[in-house]
Parts: C-alpha cells; sequence; structure tokens
C-alpha cells in the first residue's frame, strides 16, 4: 500500500496546477473514444511541468526551514507576523493564509498581527479596507509601543527583540522592511510571487552568525598550538593476545568418587561385634 502522506504530498502539488489539470483531463475526455500515441502531450507536459515546479517549491522551503530549526531554535507551531502589504498581496492573488500557510510550512501555523499595523491600516483608509479585513481574522501580537508606530518600526523592533532564537516568520511584501530584517540574522522571510507563499533564502547576516562559533573554535585552537605548541598524540598500547574467553569455554565437570558401602559400613560393624565379645567374656567370668 502507497504511503499515505507521499499522497497527501501529491495531491497538495496538483491542487496547485488545478487549470493545468482540468486541460489535461478535457483532452483526455474528448479523445477518449480514438486513443492515439502522444495523446494530449503538450496538456501532459504543462501538468507535469507544473508539479515538478511544486515539488521544487516545497522541497525548498523544506530546507530553508531546517537551517532555522538547527542553528536558531525555531519549533513548530510556527507564529507569523504579517503586515499589511503581505495581506494585501494574499487578497489580490486570491491566496487563502489560514490554508496556504500550514501546507507551504509543513506545520501547524499561527498567524499574527500587531497592534501598530492595524492602526496604521486603519488610517490610511478605504483603499486598504481589503488588508485590514483580512488582518483583523488574526490573533493581535502584544507589541510595547505607546503611542502607536509605524509598521515598519513596529516589526523591526519585533525583529529585533529576538536573540539567538527565532520567534517569528516575518511576511511582508516592503522592499525597506525586508531589506532591513535581512540586517538581523535568524529571521526568517515569507513573500508572495509567482501567486505562491514563498520564503526568501537566509540572508548573509544569518550565514555571518552561523558559521562564527565555527570560527571562533579554529581561532581558539590555532592559539592553542602558538602557546603549547602543537600536542603529541598518545600512542595507543597494542592489546597483546588474551586468553580464552571464560564465557566460551566449557566448564570442568566434578568427578565424583563413589566410595563401596561396605567399606564404609565395616569399621562400624567391627566395633559392634567386639563390644559383644566383652560382654559375653563379662558374663562366663562372672558365672563361674
Amino acid at each position: 500500500m502507497p504511503d499515505e502522506r507521499k499522497l497527501y504530498k501529491y495531491a497538495t502539488y496538483l491542487s496547485k496546477c488545478s487549470r493545468e489539470a482540468i486541460d489535461y483531463g478535457k483532452c483526455v475526455g474528448e479523445k477518449a473514444e480514438k486513443v492515439t500515441h502522444l495523446m494530449c502531450q503538450r496538456e501532459f507536459t504543462l501538468l507535469l511541468n507544473c508539479v515538478k515546479k511544486q515539488v521544487k517549491r516545497y522541497k525548498r522551503a523544506k530546507r530553508i526551514i531546517s537551517i532555522y530549526r538547527h542553528n536558531f531554535n525555531l519549533e513548530p507551531p510556527y507564529q507569523v507576523l504579517l503586515d499589511g502589504t503581505f495581506a494585501m498581496a494574499a487578497l489580490q492573488n486570491k491566496i487563502n493564509l489560514r490554508e496556504q500557510m500550514p501546507k507551504y510550512l509543513n506545520a501547524e501555523v499561527d498567524i499574527r498581527v500587531t497592534n501598530c499595523v492595524l492602526k496604521e491600516l486603519e488610517k490610511l483608509g478605504h483603499t486598504l479596507y481589503g488588508a485590514l479585513h483580512i488582518c483583523k481574522q488574526f490573533d493581535v501580537e502584544l507589541c510595547p509601543h505607546h503611542p502607536v508606530r509605524t509598521a515598519v518600526e513596529c516589526i523591526k523592533h519585533m525583529a529585533r527583540r529576538m536573540k539567538r532564537r527565532t520567534m517569528y516568520f516575518f511576511a511582508t511584501q516592503d522592499h525597506e522592511l525586508t531589506e532591513a530584517l535581512k540586517q538581523i540574522p535568524g529571521i526568517p522571510i515569507l513573500f508572495i510571487k509567482y501567486n505562491a507563499i514563498l520564503i526568501d533564502r537566509p540572508s548573509q547576516a544569518t550565514i555571518q552568525e552561523i558559521e562564527k562559533p565555527k570560527d571562533q573554535l579554529i581561532e581558539v585552537n590555532e592559539l592553542k598550538k602558538a602557546v603549547f605548541g602543537k600536542e603529541e598524540k598518545p600512542r595507543r598500547k597494542r592489546k597483546g593476545p588474551k586468553g580464552p574467553n571464560p564465557l566460551s569455554v566449557k566448564k570442568k565437570k566434578r568427578k565424583i568418587q563413589l566410595t563401596n558401602i561396605h567399606q564404609e559400613l565395616q569399621p562400624s560393624a567391627k566395633t559392634a561385634s567386639s563390644k559383644r565379645r566383652r560382654r559375653k567374656r563379662k558374663r562366663e567370668n562372672e558365672e563361674q
């Protein structure tokens, strides 16, 4: 029986290629009576290419998330902080964030928005009413800003609060905010492109932070060599041949020496007969 997880994954990939799948299904349905070689090849090729793209997309996300998990203690359920630009892009591309975000990140997701983002969207008016409506569907993340700051400043502050531990995914379409977040190590960034959610590759600051402990260890080892010289590795003593394994050797059986019962009882028999003789002699002497 095929693995249920794999079937679920391929179903997810196909759901992203619904248009190509419909075209291929129509072609097969129309030409089902007269099956020919390479029938509906163009439609099938488009569907196959679409599925391959989705496979690459999900594998890329899994690979990048594993970097943050192993180096910055990122653990599911993931918390995603989004701003108004990301919500507006999701609305324009008709992306259901509650449905698509957990599928893409392959884990439970808690989508959140700060109070500063909501206040900024309210000030901007009816032009961003759709984005405001989407943001109000999610829980509000507490931020310590009184009075309220702009969304960019608020999210920057939330990112700087994380020290060596990634707590949030930051979802934004703002180029200025994205560049500012890339200067902080350990910040995973989500954005929307090609009608799909994507994760940005780790920034240079993140890569340097990951490689820093290795560089420090190399420096310490070099200082040790300079001060103490090269350490001579102790020679390993060769162990000589050992005796046989005591567990594999059979134990010697003790030989039980059986003595003759007659021989054991013979001395006692002699003593009894001698006593009788003595008694008999005494009686005879007394009678005389």
